[in-house]
């Protein structure tokens, strides 16, 4: 008997979706704000736990909250669930009012890659349906002297994501 792929594979996908997209979106948000003082580079690190303490901004973090099983029949041939997923950006500018726009860049980067998406594995025994269903930003962090010349502030988006996650039990 193999075993249930469930949040595993849930945050495997959301996680591949962005790495293959991301760079593309922020070009696209780049180019239609026609701001180059905001700098958009992808992600340098990607995570799938809270507690990194050490990263190289821009890092994406995907944390699952929860996976609600919502099987109602007995000997199902598949699971149907729904997950709370977790996607955040932390980013990083010398200017304080840079860094705002630069979080509200990757919120628009990342909607396109995250809402109202359908997700598969190559296998196709595991299908999310995904949707954002709120963003929320941070306060700026100033992690040195906003005076000094190498000031740096933190801003953080995160997007709340309800996913179904629908997954294929024929062969476990």
């Amino acid at each position: 008997m193999g075993a249930y792929k469930l949040a595993e594979i849930t945050v495997d996908l959301i996680e591949t979706a962005i790495r293959q997209n991301i760079a593309t979106t922020l070009a696209n948000v780049r180019t239609e704000r026609a701001d180059p003082t905001v700098s958009t580079e992808p992600p340098r690190e990607y995570f799938q736990y809270e507690t990194a303490q050490v990263y190289r901004a821009p890092a994406v973090f995907t944390i699952i909250r929860n996976q609600d099983i919502r099987d109602s029949v007995k000997n199902a041939n598949h699971i149907n669930s729904l997950c709370e997923v977790i996607v955040a950006v932390v980013v990083e500018d010398r200017l304080e009012r840079l860094v705002t726009k630069k979080a509200w860049r990757y919120q628009s980067a990342l909607m396109p890659i995250l809402h109202q998406v359908t997700l598969t594995t190559a296998d196709l025994s595991v299908r999310l349906f995904s949707r954002v269903q709120n963003c929320e930003f941070s306060g700026i962090i100033n992690l040195k002297n906003e005076n000094r010349p190498d000031a740096v502030f933190r801003k953080e988006v995160s997007l709340r994501l309800q996913v179904e996650h629908i997954e294929n039990l024929q062969g476990i």
